[in-house]
């Protein structure tokens, strides 16, 4: 759970391919507990973003999230996942995402950025679409990312080490 819980915060960065919204993106994680896929998800987050498809170079995304809005349907296991172990929400109350370029690629984009969870800041590539689902626009990403190298829950045998992170942003030319 904790796994999907650091994925979840990877995805809520990568929320940020939406301009300036908050909560309106839906960034989803799955993680494997006792072999059995946990989804959850952030209900907070803080995007801000400038994304121009013929202007990369100027394109920018930022994202934050508080951690303590972390949400896997289950009030106990959200409250075990923001003590120390896992998010640390006490000394760590956000998770943050920036990127330093957008790259356009045979199926879309790259988003490339840094992602900081706790004490640890590391580069992450999130490949995302520009898709049109009943008439609107949305950045739709997808990223696995391994807890462990955000000290995310320490060594489990149950839990597995990696989390996936499905993002649907949307996203307006004006």
């Amino acid at each position: 759970m904790v796994l999907r819980i650091s994925l979840l915060l990877t995805c809520l960065f990568i929320s940020s391919l939406g301009a300036a919204q908050t909560g309106a993106s839906e960034i989803t994680f799955t993680i494997k507990n006792v072999g059995i896929g946990v989804d959850g998800f952030f209900e907070q987050t803080s995007v801000s973003f400038n994304f121009k498809p013929n202007d990369l170079g100027s394109s920018y995304f930022k994202l934050t999230i508080p951690t303590s809005t972390i949400n896997t349907g289950i009030n106990a296991r959200d409250k075990h996942l923001r003590k120390s172990k896992y998010f640390d929400v006490e000394n760590y109350p956000t998770l943050s995402y920036t990127s330093t370029s957008v790259v356009h690629t045979a199926e879309g984009f790259k988003l490339l950025g840094k992602l900081t969870i706790k004490e640890t800041t590391l580069p992450i590539e999130i490949p995302f679409s520009i898709d049109v689902i009943d008439g609107m626009k949305y950045f739709n990403g997808a990223v696995e990312l391994d807890r462990r190298d955000y000290d995310v829950g320490k060594n489990h045998l149950i839990l597995g080490d990696l989390v996936n992170i499905n993002i649907k942003v949307p996203y307006s030319e004006n």
